[in-house]
């Protein structure tokens, strides 16, 4: 799981300081279709007349109104009362309703709309807090709201996300949940950047994006431009789907979830579906969740940068002891022969009975230990660093510094242990030890 950390906001001058690399409003507002005459429209904002404020059934039907129909967006904003609006400009109002059309076209033709009961409404904001992390930031932040659902007459899709959206309620008053709808929009702006990187294999760009969130000092520049570069590799090489095809499934300002529909299997055998999802923290931050396996190739056992064993097949024990020496402790266990070395152990699964002397064995696994004598491949070493290690698996920190690969004769875990200077004490690779 990739955790990618940006503060919202920067000496709070500015709300999209989140993208962690210079971008201008104007390019943010051309790049989602916002006309000048709507800018316009938001400098004029505060020339419109004193309005008596609408019920809650009108002010979501002029919401939905402007969802379903692109041409009604202005008459609808303008309809709503200024002390209903929550200073929500019309550049955002109509960028969410644009982002909710495009949703609902999936369903078919909207005709209606209905506000949730309290119990599918307590549902649905348990969906967007789902996750379990006492990190994540709550959705009650935004304080009361109702939750209004387009209905179709025929839906076309019923397994797409219905199509939601927010009214505020403030005892007996309602009102566009403005914060909501601007925080959305950041959010949606965010995530939709990081696809746009990855899109146009802008590995710079994309290094700009996720260096906040390794702070630390093993993550040097060359190991966040690998993780860039390995993320726009992994979806070049297994996403199948177009960009302009993932799927908005969950649209907060505090959670946001795409699926991508068609993502290869690590060994391309299959077709499968990923999510990816953007969370609010409750330090102001955010986190985006996207997995992406720590792919290992097959690792052989070596001595002296020579490639000797590889995981799985048999040696005799003539052999071994051939490219090895006679073990220091040579002990056997029921079905289990393991030979210890200084810096090393070799564990083998044999069918001879318990005695003295074994004939042949398996090879099962095998851990190095405080000898750079022995390595697995050529670049796997007792005393490397982290950062080193980083720089071959990138992703490798997400997972706790643990990876897998099968040869046909196993699947075989690759772990490894470190001092508290980040270096490189144990590495096993083996097969898992139940």
């Amino acid at each position: 799981m990739m955790h990618v950390k940006n503060s919202k906001r920067i000496n709070k001058r500015t709300r999209f300081g989140v993208l962690a690399v210079t971008m201008c409003i104007c390019m943010l507002l051309s790049s989602f279709g916002l006309s000048g005459c709507r800018l316009v429209n938001d400098i004029t904002n505060g020339l419109k007349p004193a309005q008596k404020p609408v019920p809650e059934a009108e002010l979501a039907r002029l919401i939905a109104t402007s969802i379903i129909y692109e041409d009604s967006v202005d008459d609808c904003y303008a309809k709503i009362p200024q002390i209903q609006l929550e200073d929500l400009s019309y550049s955002e109002f109509y960028a969410y309703c644009d982002i909710l059309r495009s949703c609902s076209l999936k369903h078919g033709n909207a005709v209606s709309f209905k506000i949730l009961d309290e119990s599918e409404k307590s549902k649905y904001f348990s969906q967007i807090d789902s996750g379990g992390d006492v990190n994540y930031q709550s959705i009650d932040v935004y304080g009361d709201m109702d939750v209004v659902e387009l209905s179709y007459d025929v839906d076309k899709d019923p397994s797409a996300s219905p199509v939601r959206f927010t009214i505020a309620k403030n005892g007996d008053s309602y009102s566009v949940a403005g914060k909501y709808i601007s925080d959305s929009m950041l959010a949606y702006y965010y995530i939709n950047h990081y696809f746009e990187m990855i899109d146009d294999k802008n590995v710079t760009g994309l290094e700009s994006l996720i260096r906040l969130a390794y702070d630390s000092d093993i993550y040097l520049n060359s190991v966040i431009n690998a993780k860039a570069d390995y993320i726009t590799d992994y979806y070049r090489l297994k996403v199948k789907t177009d960009i302009e095809d993932y799927e908005l499934k969950l649209f907060a300002p505090t959670h946001i979830s795409y699926e991508i529909p068609e993502v290869f299997s690590e060994d391309g055998d299959s077709i499968n579906s990923k999510n990816v999802n953007l969370r609010l923290l409750k330090n102001d931050s955010y986190t985006l969740e996207d997995d992406i396996p720590a792919i290992v190739d097959e690792i052989r056992f070596c001595k002296n940068q020579n490639n000797l064993l590889r995981m799985g097949s048999t040696y005799t024990a003539s052999e071994l002891y051939r490219l090895l020496g006679t073990p220091i402790v040579e002990s056997r266990d029921p079905g289990l022969v393991i030979l210890s070395y200084k810096g090393l152990t070799l564990r083998l699964v044999t069918d001879d009975p318990v005695s003295e002397k074994w004939t042949s064995g398996r090879l099962s696994s095998v851990v190095l230990r405080n000898d750079e004598t022995y390595s697995l491949g050529k670049n796997l070493y007792i005393g490397m660093n982290v950062s080193e290690l980083l720089l071959i698996y990138p992703m490798l920190d997400e997972f706790g510094y643990t990876g897998s690969f099968e040869n046909g004769d196993g699947e075989f875990i690759l772990s490894f242990t470190f001092d508290d200077y980040g270096n490189v004490t144990r590495i096993r690779l083996g097969e898992k030890i139940d």
